[in-house]
């Protein structure tokens, strides 16, 4: 098993290098600054390869290990000749940092908690998991992915996707699944660092970085090997892009926003709704009275959701496959009139899960305190967004557990506590940079407005 890992290794460095390739060609690093973005670089990485793989595999390829190599390589080109911008700058030492060695030992203590468990949760062994592996063996088969036994066969295939081609490393060893959902834990915990460390108030950076690690929900999200926690990872990182694009207007930050919202949209189904909440209130909060304002974001998150699920629901159209997220669900108005008790009782339910200390500590309380006082100093741009964002992504959710023709009590009991991820970590993202006024933020940069 521990060559196999080393091989898991191998095939998350070509995603890393895919990554930077994405990264280098918009100008966030040059030289031997790569290494300030490694986190961004990853997701960036398994968004790109993940979102051209479901492409791929909707067109007819087979992804074998050399097509995986392939489309790394290529996406990785981007690295060889950076587009010159201006790098992330060196973190400031701070008296905070002795945090990271208790993020760190958490996520060691992670590995070896991981290494032992072996893969229980339901969802993994019902769906996940089986599209991995059917994608790894006999590719899209459309008989096999629209037969009537399988969970869920409209859900997007980016998760499948990248756990199919780790199995071209690995052979078909599923436990080290684990341990590629803490990659991506990882990388947004870094991410979260290198983006957000030139804006925001380092104690509640560090503060946010160790309640994620040591989260229980976290924890035990991880060894389920879902794809909540990937799906959140995405939206996150890409609203915290898009929070930057707000401090700074540079036009990287929007096209990486975006690069990572399509990976979101391909992870799963509630990837859509975010990605439109995402942009379209980032298309509000960025209004300065020019066209341009609300044009460059609106048609970020078109494109993004052109490259991250038109493909797939294409595919799902040709082939007679139920799309859960269809417009039934919204014009159903007699359903929704009659089952308009669920909406009260889906949103307690799932504000409990995101306030329950028992699953994520003080993430949220923070975030609700710092927006207050964020709000109250007239925090202005960042405030919306960050606030507008998290409504309706959550309301999204609420609106998903109101129209479902499923009962409502086991759905909520069954998967509140994990959908609620993305809204989480969306939340415990652009925290810190709540936790300074706006105009200080653009001030101390000395670049607010600059390309």
């Amino acid at each position: 098993m521990i060559a196999d890992a080393v091989l898991l290794a191998l095939f998350n460095a070509l995603l890393l290098a895919a990554g930077l390739g994405v990264t280098g060609a918009l100008g966030w690093w040059r030289g031997r600054a790569f290494v300030r973005v490694v986190g961004l670089s990853y997701l960036a990485g398994v968004a790109s390869f993940g979102v051209v793989a479901q492409l791929l595999y909707v067109a007819g390829a087979s992804m074998a290990t050399w097509q995986v190599v392939g489309v790394c390589d290529v996406l990785a080109l981007g690295a060889v000749a950076p587009r010159p911008g201006r790098p992330l700058p060196r973190p400031a030492a701070t008296r905070w940092r002795w945090a990271g060695a208790l993020v760190a030992a958490m996520l060691a203590l992670l590995v070896v908690d991981l290494w032992f468990q072996p893969l229980w949760a339901y969802d993994s062994w019902t769906f996940w998991t089986p599209k991995a592996h059917a994608l790894w063996a006999i590719g899209l088969d459309s008989h096999w992915f629209t037969q009537a036994s399988l969970t869920s066969p409209d859900y997007p295939i980016l998760l499948p996707a990248v756990e199919a081609a780790g199995f071209h490393f690995t052979g078909y060893e599923q436990s080290l699944l684990d341990l590629q959902s803490l990659l991506f834990f990882a990388a947004f915990l870094r991410a979260v660092y290198e983006v957000a460390h030139e804006h925001a108030d380092q104690a509640v950076l560090w503060a946010v970085l160790a309640m994620l690690a040591v989260a229980p929900s976290v924890s035990d999200q991880l060894a389920a090997a879902e794809a909540d926690v990937p799906v959140a990872v995405l939206f996150a990182t890409a609203g915290l892009c898009g929070a930057r694009w707000l401090l700074t207007r540079e036009p990287r930050a929007l096209v990486l926003a975006a690069v990572l919202a399509a990976g979101t949209a391909a992870t799963k189904v509630e990837g859509t709704a975010f990605v439109v909440a995402l942009f379209l209130v980032l298309a509000i909060a960025g209004w300065r009275g020019r066209p341009f304002d609300v044009g460059a974001p609106i048609a970020a998150g078109l494109g993004a959701l052109a490259a991250g699920i038109l493909p797939w629901r294409l595919w799902l159209a040709a082939h007679h496959v139920h799309n859960q997220a269809s417009a039934a669900r919204i014009t159903g108005a007699g359903f929704l009139a009659r089952h308009a008790a669920r909406v009260p009782e889906a949103a307690a339910y799932m504000l409990w899960k995101m306030l329950d200390p028992r699953a994520w500590l003080l993430v949220v309380p923070l975030f609700l305190t710092l927006w207050a006082l964020a709000a109250r100093r007239g925090g202005g741009r960042l405030v919306v967004f960050t606030g507008a964002t998290a409504v309706l992504a959550f309301a999204s959710l609420v609106f998903a557990y109101w129209s479902t023709r499923l009962g409502l009590h086991y759905q909520l009991t069954t998967s509140a506590r994990r959908v609620v991820t993305g809204v989480v970590f969306f939340c415990a993202a652009t925290t810190p940079l709540l936790a300074r006024p706006l105009h200080r933020s653009l001030t101390d940069t000395g670049y607010a407005g600059r390309p």
